[in-house]
């Protein structure tokens, strides 16, 4: 073997070891993502979970909500505010939400169910009658354009009900 053979196989070799580091990093990366969109997810669950426990622990922000949504002016004053602290947090959660899913790291079927309600929470009468025209500006203009294109859902109810006692109803 010559001298240029013996270069030319170590050029070769170092090829091979730099496409193996790339293939190494390649992969590192991949997990790297793929463990970031878990901790989003995570994040994500975390928070609506938060905004949620005030109202296990006392019914008076479902019934603000039950309220304030379908008529904001058949609300008390404290109603109103209760309600406002909660659609405010629910909001900004949900333009979180919205710009993860824009980035590509909420999979379709996860962003359906936050997609559900925050349409429910956006064309209910006492949002956009009152409070979401006040509050607008507070999220941004790319979230206000896109709830502006949706549409309520369908059959998905109002927080009415969800809360209205079924049994007395029945009888």
């Amino acid at each position: 073997m010559s001298l240029q053979d013996a270069a030319s196989l170590g050029q070769v070799i170092a090829a091979l070891g730099v496409l193996g580091s790339l293939f190494f990093v390649g992969l590192k990366v991949r997990q790297s993502v793929r463990f970031q969109k878990l901790a989003v997810i995570d994040s994500l669950s975390t928070s609506i979970a938060c905004l949620n426990i005030p109202g296990m622990e006392a019914p008076a922000l479902g019934e603000a909500l039950a309220i304030v949504t379908q008529d904001w002016n058949a609300s008390s004053r404290e109603q109103r505010i209760i309600a406002h602290y909660f659609l405010f947090s629910y909001f900004k959660l949900a333009e979180n939400a919205w710009y993860q899913r824009e980035a590509g790291i909420l999979e379709p079927a996860q962003w359906h169910g936050w997609e559900n309600m925050v349409r429910m929470y956006y064309h209910s009468p006492g949002v956009q009658s009152v409070w979401w025209p006040r509050r607008h500006d507070a999220y941004s203009h790319p979230f206000q354009l896109y709830l502006a294109r949706t549409r309520p859902p369908e059959d998905f109810g109002a927080m009415n009900d969800v809360f209205r006692d079924h049994a007395l109803a029945a009888t």
